[in-house]
């Protein structure tokens, strides 16, 4: 009826028939002793304490700082599957058994995750005093400038105004660029780059990663690791022009193509994605007028350009044709897959014609390669691209060595907090 009730207590199933008896002084003062005799055995057993004591307390938030920067994202499951905290938490015990301890052992209060937790954040607190978000980031990337140059990993951490299409709006663009001062050279040295961008490792953020192949170690390296909230093409612009303007500031080289300069970069490999090409694209041909109003569609027009070093990873575009098969016909699958080669098709002219008629899907899917991203075809299919045939064949088909570097990083945890994304990947790199 809307209103607040009186609740009702219930009495313990099994009653205990303990009693006690208390005996207090008339004067404390004089005897400050209260006697406390307990009859009978009591039926149930001792209540949990709900409370950590101050000395506990101390212990666990000295077991908590062995984490290190993994305290970012410390939660009472997270550190219980952390081996030096297990085997600090083991010492502090002095811990003899086979199973490792819990929480619950160091004492009964803490086998409340909830309570468990607010001791981590009291702590998270005062060793992050600006957060473990994008002031956190900005925090730490204060304190790296103040490094030397070879220590210094986080480069920058920004907020950028994009164009938006109303005249009056604007969207906001949270960039951190993580590199060192080695994996600038290798970026600087690299002739071919892999490109991917991973939604897992941080909540709320995209991690983008340069990569290239190293001859000399034979195993694929990161080049630039940055963290975003945007995958627009004016974000990618912004991207790549702070990637490469703070490489060419530290190495002294500046960023060169083969195709224009007749040495450097080769080829670019992706998944496909609209804002990475275009992004790209006005990066080669930027002038400082070029992002003062949103891209229009005829942007892509000049996207020929791409031709000349862009590929597509073919595990992508596999992936993206699997996807229709219980949309589009068997014979229509096989005709989208040939379209990817290096040698002339024996008739391509027919075989875009087969699969404009194969249906609505099918149809679709035709004119997104050819009207929607027109780079999509001679990144494809080589007799249609500008990259000679002697490099297109030397080069990488997928981007499964970023695939897999996303995963080695991903291993400890996914879904972190910005900081300990960039922490995270700091000690992989």
């Amino acid at each position: 009826e809307g209103k607040l009730a009186r609740g009702t207590l219930h009495s313990w199933p099994i009653p205990c028939k303990a009693k006690f008896d208390i005996y207090t002084p008339y004067d404390l003062a004089a005897c400050p002793q209260v006697l406390v005799i307990c009859s009978n055995i009591h039926s149930h057993p001792l209540p949990a304490p709900v409370k950590t004591p101050k000395a506990i307390q101390v212990i666990f938030h000295k077991l908590l700082l062995t984490l290190s920067w993994k305290l970012a994202d410390a939660t009472p499951r997270r550190i219980l599957l952390n081996s030096a905290f297990i085997q600090a938490l083991r010492a502090q015990l002095d811990w003899k058994e086979t199973r490792n301890p819990s929480l619950s052992d160091l004492h009964p209060s803490l086998g409340n995750s909830n309570h468990a937790q607010r001791l981590i954040n009291s702590l998270q607190f005062d060793e992050f005093p600006s957060g473990t978000g994008f002031e956190g980031a900005i925090h730490l990337a204060t304190k790296h400038d103040l490094l030397p140059v070879n220590e210094c990993y986080i480069r920058c951490a920004e907020t950028h105004q994009l164009p938006t299409q109303s005249v009056t709006l604007t969207s906001s663009l949270q960039l951190v660029i993580c590199m060192t001062q080695r994996m600038l050279w290798h970026l600087m040295q690299a002739k071919q780059l892999l490109i991917d961008t991973s939604f897992k490792c941080v909540h709320g953020w995209q991690e983008f990663e340069l990569e290239s192949w190293d001859i000399a170690h034979m195993k694929s390296i990161i080049g630039a690791r940055a963290f975003t909230t945007s995958q627009s093409a004016q974000a990618h612009f912004i991207l790549f022009q702070q990637i490469f303007e703070i490489a060419s500031a530290d190495t002294g080289c500046t960023v060169q193509f083969h195709y224009m300069h007749g040495e450097g970069i080769q080829t670019i490999i992706a998944d496909g994605h609209k804002g990475q090409g275009l992004g790209k694209y006005i990066f080669l041909h930027s002038e400082p007028a070029t992002m003062t109003q949103p891209l229009s569609f005829a942007t892509w027009i000049h996207m020929a350009t791409c031709s000349q070093f862009y590929c597509l990873c073919l595990a992508h575009y596999k992936c993206n044709i699997h996807s229709l098969r219980s949309q589009v016909l068997k014979d229509m699958e096989i005709a989208m897959l040939t379209i990817a080669s290096a040698e002339p098709h024996p008739d391509l002219q027919g075989t875009l014609t087969k699969i404009k008629k194969g249906g609505k899907k099918a149809a679709a899917w035709l004119k997104d390669k050819i009207e929607g991203t027109k780079f999509t075809l001679p990144a494809l299919y080589q007799p249609n691209s500008l990259i000679p045939l002697e490099i297109w064949k030397a080069l990488p088909t997928t981007t499964n060595s970023n695939e897999q570097a996303h995963r080695n990083v991903n291993r400890d945890g996914v879904g972190l907090t910005l900081l300990g994304g960039i922490m995270r990947g700091f000690h992989y790199d």
